[in-house]
């Protein structure tokens, strides 16, 4: 179940890991290489629904890929 504060919800490794299917380690990787956005928020490190969402994107759909394909205009 997410943290909610002031409106944003916050999921943990585990939770992630169990949505996505994966072991906790593998969500810990793609934070590493940047695949998934996570916050450190006291020892635990979350991730917003917003970034979840952005990760489950194609990958020409997201929103840092149109920046760069913009930019090689």
């Amino acid at each position: 179940m997410p943290t909610v504060i002031e409106g944003i919800k916050f999921f943990t490794i585990p939770e992630i890991a169990d949505t996505l299917r994966v072991t906790p380690q593998t969500v810990r990787n793609y934070i590493k290489v940047g695949r998934l956005r996570g916050q450190r928020i006291g020892r635990p490190v979350y991730v917003t629904e917003t970034s979840l969402m952005e990760f489950l994107l194609p990958e020409e759909d997201k929103p840092q890929k149109k920046a760069e394909a913009k930019e090689r205009r």
